[in-house]
């Protein structure tokens, strides 16, 4: 039973996440001149926070954490 609410949660947020990739998309493509490149010093600061950290986007969180 718990697997099947986790799978309804992640369809529930993979349709949410893709209106909003829709409307982003929609946004950048009526309004190009919108776009601005990050700061080179936000993306110094950014990579200063976190360092050398490491994400494998392949493996399970724990439970609790997805």
């Amino acid at each position: 039973m718990n697997k099947d609410v986790n799978d309804d949660e992640a369809a529930a947020g993979s349709s949410v996440e893709k209106v909003i990739l829709d409307l982003l998309d929609q946004d950048i493509a009526a309004h190009p001149e919108r776009l601005q490149p990050i700061a080179a010093d936000l993306a110094r600061r950014a990579q200063s926070l976190i360092g050398g950290l490491s994400v494998d986007l392949d493996s399970p969180l724990p439970p609790g954490d997805s």
